[in-house]
């Protein structure tokens, strides 16, 4: 079973048992799987980095829905724009991007959807993990990349880099090994076998979610004001 970049990440960032997103991801994510939505195409010759711009080469549907969807939007727009605004776009124009991805896993077998309500009316849903072996193998290897156990590729580099930039690492690394293993993933996404893709999008979700927290910041003061 091959699992997207967006799937991993998300697998990560939730909460095995109770089945929402880890306090530590909660902003982060949507912009991370944006940046999974983008790194994919990349890597399927749908879309090419280019200086400041993305540009669409392939508008052959891969067969995933959402990485159809951005395609969809890329090749739509009427101007070839740049990585930081699909990674902040992508969340706004496709709706309910974090259920999607949950949804696909539900539809593998790896979690379970189950509906809750706020105060007994509105309805929400969580994702407690079904099937916990997927996960852990994307952690084991994650976790094997970071001490040097195997080689990078770039699929593996590429899901290090949103695991790191959604402010995720501590979630693959025991608690002891956890300063070294910062030092050493900054270096790995600094080095010459990250692709200027992987470098990009990892910039862009830094600024989208420093954006974000910082927009929130402003409207909660304004709120209280």
């Amino acid at each position: 079973m091959t699992l997207t970049l967006a799937e991993q990440l998300l697998l990560i960032a939730t909460h095995d048992q109770k089945g929402s997103i880890l306090l530590a991801g909660e902003t982060a994510v949507p912009y991370g799987i944006a940046g999974a939505l983008l790194l994919e195409l990349s890597m399927k010759k749908r879309i090419l980095w280019l200086e400041k711009r993305i540009a669409v080469t392939d508008r052959t549907p891969t067969g995933d829905p959402l990485q159809d969807a951005a395609l969809e939007l890329i090749a739509g727009s009427a101007k070839e724009k740049d990585a930081k605004y699909w990674v902040m776009r992508l969340p706004r124009k496709i709706k309910k991007i974090n259920q999607l991805v949950y949804e696909s896993l539900v539809v593998r077998g790896i979690l379970t959807r189950v509906e809750k309500h706020f105060l007994w009316v509105v309805p929400y849903q969580r994702y407690p993990e079904r099937d916990p072996q997927p996960e852990r193998m994307v952690r084991q290897n994650l976790y094997d990349l970071i001490r040097g156990v195997v080689s990078p590729d770039e699929r593996l580099l590429s899901l290090l880099s949103l695991v790191h930039a959604c402010g995720l690492l501590n979630e693959v690394v025991p608690k002891g090994e956890r300063r070294e293993a910062k030092k050493t993933v900054k270096e790995m996404l600094a080095g010459e076998t990250v692709g200027k893709a992987v470098k990009s999008v990892v910039e862009e979700i830094n600024v989208a979610v420093m954006t974000a927290v910082i927009a929130s910041s402003v409207a909660s003061t304004a709120a209280s004001s």
